[in-house]
């Protein structure tokens, strides 16, 4: 069985990894281009002007920028891209497996159109909303913020800025998000009698069609694509690049990753408009500034949260943090602590 599934995942993911490399790229440029001619104010439009619009020289000034690029190829040796789809293939296998040897096994048909469909949106469904939470936990518990402050630690976002995650918040994402969808992947792989290898890769088809729907790369980016009303159920880039502001009328909002819906369900939505770029300077990025000084290289993103965890710790304050992360952060306490 496991030959059989390393096999299937050594092939798919290599072809899923260059799809998706691609497609994303892609799209990035296609929401850009879409941004520039219907929301950018400069006129007339020009290829020259889209060009300077997609890579503005402050990019290439910004240290931010440059320290998320060093951060990315360090992350790159110390972890291994294939990681979330083997929990997902993996939990997929293994709740098969319990449910055969509770219940008999089944005789293995392929599915057919409409069942994959069905299949890929429910994971797609699930796998957004476990984001979701696991988001919306990362700012209320207070040992889960210090890690996630590595990412908000960003004071310029360009797409790599999306690597700029500590890796301990990597496998806690990976656990609230692949986990759930590989047992369901499981659980219909048995009800329905269906290759639990094949359909396993769906979990990876959702992954790939959450990245496509939230314009992944444009999510951190200057380009602040917005879909009007069409964000009351989508979130846009440049809504999520408002959850990325220090300025505290958006602190804690625009939690989801693709669907808007979680975040009307609890309050947290706020609206992009055009006057909000952050490029334009109308709002700044990043941690607040007592802070943020803490995070200028990437052996200070890897080392700060593992040592204001362990202060916590020693001090009894790993606990839920209100409303308003920032505004309410753990790093007084800290301070107080050392």
């Amino acid at each position: 069985m496991w030959a059989g599934l390393l096999h299937k995942l050594q092939v798919h993911f290599w072809s899923f990894d260059a799809a998706v490399m691609f497609a994303t790229w892609l799209s990035a440029l296609i929401g850009a281009a879409i941004a520039y001619v219907v929301q950018f104010e400069e006129s007339p439009k020009s290829l020259r002007g889209y060009l300077r619009y997609c890579f503005p020289s402050i990019i290439l000034r910004h240290p931010s920028c440059r320290l998320d690029v060093m951060f990315t190829a360090v992350m790159h040796y110390l972890s291994f891209p294939a990681y979330i789809m083997v929990s997902n293939l993996i939990t997929a296998e293994l709740s098969y497996a319990g449910l055969s040897a509770l219940f008999g096994a089944h005789a293995q048909h392929h599915e057919s159109m409409w069942l994959w469909v069905i299949i890929l949106c429910i994971c797609v469904v699930v796998q957004d909303f476990g984001t979701f939470v696991a988001h919306v936990w990362q700012h209320r518990v207070g040992f889960l913020w210090e890690l996630h402050k590595v990412h908000h630690s960003a004071e310029f976002l360009i797409p790599v800025s999306n690597n700029r995650f500590h890796p301990l918040q990597a496998i806690m994402d990976n656990a609230f998000t692949m986990i759930p969808v590989g047992l369901i992947l499981g659980v219909t792989s048995y009800v329905f009698s269906l290759p639990v290898h094949d359909n396993s890769v769906i979990g990876i088809d959702a992954l790939f069609v959450l990245n496509m729907l939230s314009f992944y790369h444009l999510r951190h980016s200057h380009v602040a694509l917005r879909y009007g009303w069409f964000e009351r159920h989508m979130i846009s880039p440049a809504q999520h690049q408002l959850h990325h502001s220090r300025e505290e009328r958006h602190w804690d909002k625009n939690f989801g990753l693709c669907f808007s819906w979680w975040d009307r369900m609890i309050g947290t939505l706020v609206y992009a408009t055009p006057k909000e770029q952050f490029v334009r300077g109308d709002f700044a990025l990043g941690l607040p500034l007592d802070i943020q000084d803490e995070y200028r290289n990437p052996f200070a993103l890897l080392w700060v949260p593992v040592r204001n965890i362990a202060l916590m710790t020693a001090r009894g304050a790993l606990r839920l943090l209100p409303a308003g992360t920032l505004a309410n952060d753990t790093e007084p306490r800290i301070r107080d602590a050392a």
